[in-house]
């Protein structure tokens, strides 16, 4: 009996649709756009799911540490099956990725690399998530569709270099210098944002600072003031 309600314990938690052992394994040897998220388990079959493992964690253990370990499986399992469903986001790594992808970009279509061949080999030269995403346009292009339905399940993150590349490809003009000014662009706005970043975490470490000193500046400033005011009224 102990055993079995071990392996069922064991069997509710690690199980979820679409998210077994064998699936995670295949989702983890894939670029990460196009892994897997598998279908979202509904609120009230993850709470059952979660509760199932709860009360045989529960019965395993018995008495009161039972309660408490049967509470704890549950919500640990509940938090798990949500977290499982939800798909990771890419945009910060493309972000980033896209001001070099963006030079090689330029520098294929200045050797005269046709536009679809070059997004095929700076697809394979930068890494996931935005190397696929720029093979899947480049695959589409190659099947005969046109740049704006290629390019229309892109990424936000992506969406000025494709309207720079279709823009070149409907008015004939050279995209090279486009995608410079684009690199630059995309630099300029990660470092903004670095900086950004910086100056808050410099308030936020600055903060705790000001409030040690603050009672010393009450004590010392304040506290005097109101007392000399005091005397001067009542004195």
């Amino acid at each position: 009996m102990t055993s079995s309600l071990l392996l069922l314990a064991g069997a509710v938690l690690l199980w979820s649709p679409g998210a077994g052992v064998v699936s995670l394994r295949a989702r983890a040897m894939r670029p990460p756009r196009e892994a897997s998220v598998g279908h979202p388990v509904p609120p009230l079959r993850r709470r059952l799911l979660a509760g199932a493992a709860g009360l045989a964690a529960g019965l395993l253990v018995g008495g009161l540490l039972g309660v408490g370990v049967a509470v704890a499986v549950a919500v640990i399992g509940e938090r798990r099956l949500g977290r499982d469903q939800s798909p990771p986001d890419h945009g910060p790594a493309i972000a980033r990725a896209l001001p070099g992808a963006c030079d090689l970009m330029a520098v294929c279509l200045t050797a005269g690399v046709p536009v679809t061949a070059a997004l095929a080999a700076v697809g394979a030269a930068v890494p996931a998530p935005l190397g696929p995403e720029l093979r899947r346009v480049a695959g589409l292009s190659a099947l005969g569709a046109e740049a704006r339905r290629a390019w229309a399940g892109a990424p936000p993150e992506l969406a000025a270099l494709g309207r720079v590349l279709v823009r070149a490809g409907e008015s004939g003009a050279a995209a090279a210098p486009a995608l410079r000014a684009l690199a630059g662009d995309a630099r300029t706005s990660a470092r903004t944002a670095a900086e950004a970043a910086v100056r808050r975490a410099g308030v936020w470490v600055l903060a705790p600072l000001g409030l040690c000193f603050l009672p010393a500046f009450v004590c010392l400033g304040v506290v005097p003031m109101v007392l000399g005011i005091a005397a001067e009224v009542f004195g």
